[in-house]
C-alpha cells in the first residue's frame, strides 16, 4: 500500500511539473498571499512581491482531523503582509485553532525579496525569503524561487517535537526534510492595469502536498479561492481534510 500511494504521488508530481512548465510560459502578475503567509500560489511562495506601499490581507481555512480523539477541528490562517518598498515584502501569519483556543499555533514570520531579472521572461525573474516559526520546536524555511520553481532549507527546530510548513516529514529521523522541492503556477494572466473580475487556476506543490485551486480577483483588490491537496504526511500533527478555502484583499 504504502508503496502505490508513493508511486501516485510521484506520478502527480511529474504530472504538475509539466503542467506549471506549459503554464510559466505565459507571465501571471500575481500577489495573493498563500495559507503559510508569504505572497505566491496556495501553499508555495512565488517570486513576486506585494505592490509597493500596499497592504495585504488574506484567511483561509482548512478542516483536520484531531489525533487521538478523531473530531474534526479546523485552523483559521489569518495573514499580513505589507511592501515598504518595491521588490521587498514583510508579512506575519497567526493560525488558529478551533479545538485548542487557548494552545494557538504560533505566529509565522516572513519577508521576500524580488531580485533584479537575469533576463526576459517568467523564468528569469528570482526571489528569495524566508519563513520564521517563533514556536522554538518548529523549523525555519529559507527559500528561493526563478519563475515559480525552487528550493526551500528547513533549519532550527526540535526533532520528535517541531514541524516546518514547507517539505515533507522523515520519520526515520522524526524530522522535516531539511530540502524541498517548491513549484508553482498560475493561469491565465492578469495584465498590470486590467479592470473587471478575472478567475486563475492554481497548481502547487510545497515539498509534501500537491494543491490545486483556482482564484477570483477584482481589480478592486479583493479576491476568494477554493483549493483542494493531496494527502500530508504530517498526519500525527494535523490529518488534514483535502479542502481550503480562502479571501483576501488588498489596499
Amino acid at each position: 500500500m504504502a508503496i502505490s500511494a508513493d508511486r501516485n504521488k510521484f506520478l502527480l508530481l511529474r504530472l504538475l511539473l509539466l503542467t506549471a512548465a506549459v503554464i510559466c510560459i505565459h507571465p501571471a502578475v500575481y500577489a495573493g498571499l498563500t495559507v503559510q503567509g508569504p505572497s505566491g500560489f496556495i501553499q508555495v511562495p512565488s517570486h513576486r512581491t506585494v505592490d509597493a506601499k500596499e497592504i495585504e490581507l488574506a484567511v483561509h481555512t482548512r478542516m483536520y482531523k484531531v489525533p487521538v480523539t478523531e473530531k474534526d477541528a479546523s485552523l483559521s490562517h489569518m495573514a499580513f503582509a505589507f511592501s515598504p518598498f518595491r521588490d521587498f515584502e514583510i508579512g506575519l501569519q497567526k493560525a488558529m485553532d478551533s479545538s485548542n483556543t487557548a494552545n494557538d499555533p504560533d505566529p509565522l514570520i516572513n519577508f521576500k525579496v524580488r531580485l533584479p531579472a537575469i533576463g526576459s521572461g517568467e523564468l528569469t525573474e528570482i526571489a528569495v525569503g524566508g519563513v520564521f516559526d517563533t514556536n522554538p520546536n518548529n523549523y525555519h524555511t529559507l527559500y528561493f524561487s526563478i519563475g515559480g520553481f525552487g528550493l526551500g532549507w528547513n533549519f532550527g527546530g526540535n526533532p520528535w517535537s517541531g514541524m516546518a510548513n514547507y517539505g515533507g516529514y522523515d520519520r526515520k529521523k522524526h524530522e522535516p526534510q531539511s530540502l524541498c522541492l517548491l513549484i508553482g503556477a498560475a493561469y491565465p494572466e492578469r495584465l498590470p492595469g486590467e479592470r473587471g473580475y478575472r478567475g486563475q487556476f492554481l497548481l502547487d506543490y510545497n515539498g509534501d502536498v500537491v494543491s490545486a485551486g483556482w482564484r477570483y480577483s477584482s481589480h478592486r483588490g479583493f479576491w476568494v479561492d477554493a483549493a483542494v491537496h493531496s494527502k500530508s504526511n504530517y498526519n500525527d500533527f494535523y490529518d488534514y481534510r483535502p479542502l481550503i478555502l480562502g479571501l483576501g484583499a488588498n489596499f
